[in-house]
């Protein structure tokens, strides 16, 4: 059996006890005071990504759309003069910055845009289109045709800064040919990348 302890043998042990608890109170309060300050923390930056979120979805909702697309339809050429093609299978217009009446696109914002467009070829004619940014050339298809030539195509595109207002645009040759029909060979393709 073991000893038995003396009343003050008691006491002793007790006060070493609450002392020993005392301790490990004191530790769980400096725990639950760093966790409540670690907890603090992170609901701040929750609030603050929150807060991002939100405003980046404001941006986005403010932010303009812009994109087009279309086709010619028809074959065009050969003419005396250059022409501006007007593409008037219009696939998509979001923020109807295309006219397909002039076939001129006009900046509804300032920013950065691509363009691309296609020229398809069916007959023995010369090809050669050319994409203009306010009268200014850019780019290019050209295709010089032989007699036993078939069906040829050709594309290009470009990125360009454009300011509000500005316009562009593609123009045939004098004495050149494109072709197209339902299936839609020469097109023309447009959209805002960042304002």
């Amino acid at each position: 059996m073991g000893a038995t302890l003396t009343a003050s043998e008691r006491q002793v042990k007790e006060q070493k006890d609450l002392l020993s608890l005392r301790a490990t109170v004191e530790k769980q309060s400096s725990a639950l005071q760093e966790l409540r300050a670690t907890v603090e923390e992170q609901s701040s930056a929750l609030q603050e990504l929150r807060a991002t979120v939100e405003e980046l979805k404001r941006e986005n909702r403010e932010r303009p759309k812009v994109a087009f697309s279309a086709s010619l339809s028809e074959t065009k050429g050969p003419f005396n003069t250059d022409i501006t093609l007007v593409y008037k299978h219009v696939f998509t217009n979001i923020g109807k910055a295309y006219s397909p009446v002039t076939g001129i696109f006009k900046a509804p914002v300032s920013g950065i845009y691509y363009f691309r467009f296609t020229a398809f070829g069916f007959t023995s004619k010369h090809r050669r289109v050319s994409l203009y940014k306010g009268g200014q050339l850019m780019v290019t298809v050209t295709d010089s045709s032989t007699p036993h030539d078939g069906e040829d195509s050709g594309s290009n595109g470009v990125t360009l800064q454009l300011e509000k207002g500005e316009e562009v645009y593609t123009r045939l040759k004098a004495e050149h040919q494109v072709y197209d029909d339902g299936a839609h060979h020469t097109t023309f393709t447009g959209f805002l990348i960042s304002a």
